[in-house]
């Protein structure tokens, strides 16, 4: 059986905001690109509110294989009530966007043994806790450090991202 290690848990980016939507997931969907990661939406649900905005609830899971036995999984769940387009003007043009109250959740996880190739017999789950304990222990401590600073980076690159429409002279 696999072995999961939380690495970063429910971190959060919460703001009301007028955004870009498509831009969101295209900063999102870039970085993962960059970083080698394959990625899925597990998750789309949209419930239309009497109002005429609607609530999303949308979850992404994206893995990277690091080697035959560990692999990091980021997840993303992403909860946006009441979004509703917006027309505003960005340099005296008008564009359309987004406006929400938006969170946006992120973990990090390490999996090991994720094709549980070592779980045949008890054996090989007495050989996997041998070489995890003795052999890929640094190894393994480093893959955490190298996961915990990729959630960080994609979690800093969503909150430039969101932060970059209060200073770009919007007005709704």
């Amino acid at each position: 059986m696999s072995e999961k290690e939380v690495v970063a848990k429910e971190l959060k980016v919460k703001q009301k905001a007028v955004f870009d939507m498509a831009e969101l997931y295209q900063v999102m969907f870039r970085w993962f690109s960059q970083h080698n990661y394959d990625f899925q939406e597990k998750q789309y649900l949209e419930k239309k509110n009497p109002d005429g905005g609607k609530n999303l609830e949308i979850k992404w899971i994206a893995t990277r294989k690091i080697s035959d036995y560990v692999k990091f999984q980021i997840d993303i769940n992403f909860r946006m009530i009441n979004l509703v387009e917006v027309e505003v003007e960005v340099d005296g043009r008008k564009v359309t966007k987004h406006k929400a109250n938006s969170e946006i959740e992120f973990s990090a996880t390490l999996i090991k043994n994720y094709e549980n190739k070592w779980d045949k017999n008890a054996f090989l789950r007495f050989l996997r806790e041998v070489y995890d304990m003795y052999m890929i222990r640094s190894k393994i401590e480093d893959y955490k450090a190298e996961l915990y600073g990729e959630i960080y980076e994609l979690l800093d690159e969503v909150k430039a991202f969101l932060n970059m429409y209060r200073f770009e002279g919007i007005t709704v």
